[in-house]
């Protein structure tokens, strides 16, 4: 094996090294200075087709273990905040073991670092001790619909450049969906007399109500909310529908149709005769009973 392929190969097991036993350093101190300052930068975009840039997200960092320096290196030690998390640095840190100790961290409400991204999606996190980093979004701006929380180690060791490095950068993985428009109409299905002037429609979706509008002729009974979140899911309600008439919904994909239906109207004409009718017709029926049984009598 060539001396080049060596050193490939050797960097690989660093790496590997690095990854499956992240809480302690397998190097001497070699460069590691315990005063020196680290730094964190991050670039917030998608890695759809379309690129978007992430601006206005609030990043939060929060230290999760302290760096320890000693001769032979630096050790990763939970702070007291994350010593009952059951984090284990010591083994291989997976993305549920993340997105357990995110869950963590905001159950108890541990304090953070929070940075907000500017227009070109840049966050950087400055004059931090060395120390594990758990690094996750408390808020995102319309559009993006998640960020994975993620660990990261400053400082770390670069084996490209055969030293530590205190100054990091990442991308973290970031989705974007893009908003989408939801549509209401009204449909009346009666004579058009007596018709109410105009009718309350709510927008509503998992949370609760969203919004409110009223149609009428003036909008020609149609209404669109626009550039609303595509992960939420949108329906409408009419609000105090006329006594009346029979609302029904009917949709196609995020364009709903509320249509409302006259009720047959009953009226004293159609219900008071039919008692009257059922009497006098047992009426009839017994009298004639009773006259077609005198008549035989009468002939005997």
């Amino acid at each position: 094996m060539s001396g080049k392929n060596k050193m490939r190969l050797l960097s690989v097991l660093i790496a590997a090294v690095l990854f499956l036993v992240p809480a302690r350093a397998v190097f001497g101190a070699g460069s590691l200075d315990p005063d020196q300052k680290a730094s964190l930068t991050m670039t917030l975009k998608s890695a759809d087709e379309e690129v978007k840039v992430a601006s206005g997200v609030e990043v939060s960092i929060y230290l999760v273990a302290e760096g320890k320096y000693s001769s032979s290196g630096i050790d990763f030690v939970l702070t007291d905040e994350y010593a009952a998390s059951g984090l284990d640095l010591n083994g291989k840190i997976t993305q549920s073991m993340i997105d357990d100790l995110r869950h963590y961290t905001l159950e108890k409400n541990i304090s953070g670092t929070s940075q907000v991204s500017d227009a070109d999606g840049l966050v950087k996190f400055e004059g931090l001790k060395s120390g594990f980093y758990l690094v996750m979004a408390t808020s995102l701006p319309q559009g993006f619909t998640s960020f994975v929380p993620f660990l990261y180690s400053l400082p770390y060791y670069s084996a490209e450049a055969g030293s530590w490095k205190y100054d990091g950068v990442a991308e973290p993985k970031i989705t974007y969906v893009a908003p989408v428009d939801v549509s209401v109409r009204k449909v009346w299905n009666d004579d058009g007399n007596n018709r109410p002037s105009s009718v309350t429609i709510r927008l509503d979706n998992e949370d609760g109500e969203y919004d409110s509008v009223i149609l009428s002729d003036a909008n020609e009974w149609r209404y669109t909310w626009t550039s609303l979140d595509a992960t939420k899911k949108w329906s409408v309600k009419e609000i105090n529908v006329p006594s009346e008439y029979k609302d029904t919904y009917s949709s196609q994909g995020l364009n709903f149709t509320v249509t409302n239906t006259k009720k047959l109207i009953q009226t004293g004409q159609l219900n008071w005769p039919v008692p009257v009718l059922i009497f006098a017709g047992a009426f009839l029926i017994s009298a004639g009973i009773i006259l077609k049984t005198t008549g035989k009598k009468d002939e005997e």
